[in-house]
């Protein structure tokens, strides 16, 4: 799902996925520094993760989804915020 609010939560982390690692990779990193746990719900229950790579190895959109509680984002540099949905 692609958003464009301009109302995001304050991020509880933002990184930058290194250019050899994958975009799927790096959300999940993200989210398991901010839940102090590797989420136990798969990423697979919230978004694509093959299209999302795929998405991201053509072109350089936004893009923003729900993840166990969390609202992960994906800017087109590549970097990652993850804030609290509740925020």
């Amino acid at each position: 799902m692609v958003t464009s609010s301009s109302s995001q939560p304050e991020p509880l982390i933002r990184t930058t996925a290194a250019d050899a690692e994958s975009i799927v990779s790096a959300i999940v990193s993200a989210v398991t520094e901010v839940n102090d746990a590797k989420p136990a719900t798969p990423l697979y229950e919230a978004i694509n993760p093959d299209a999302l790579e795929s998405l991201f190895q053509h072109s350089s959109p936004k893009v923003s989804f729900e993840y166990i509680g969390y609202r992960v984002t994906i800017h087109p540099d590549r970097t990652i915020s993850v804030a609290d949905v509740e925020a």
